[in-house]
């Protein structure tokens, strides 16, 4: 139960950095997209252990793709 909560937390922080992000670069259509998707993710990902169902893991699998490409992008540039 505890790692519901820790997604969900992790997907309303996603929505804070586009919020963020948005405020000091401006609206750019990619940055927006990333930001909403990967938060949606998150969220999607915060249910009780009991409700989790095969598109639960493929969503967890997205979500740590997503998270991996995303940091290797940003340190690796």
């Amino acid at each position: 139960m505890v790692q519901a909560y820790l997604f969900r937390l992790i997907g309303l922080a996603g929505v804070i950095v586009l919020i963020m992000n948005v405020n000091k670069h401006g609206w750019h259509p990619v940055s927006v997209a990333i930001g909403a998707v990967f938060s949606a993710v998150m969220f999607s990902l915060g249910v009780a252990p009991e409700r989790r169902t095969k598109a639960w893991e493929i969503r967890y699998v997205i979500a740590v793709i997503g998270v991996v490409s995303l940091a290797a992008l940003r340190f690796l540039r």
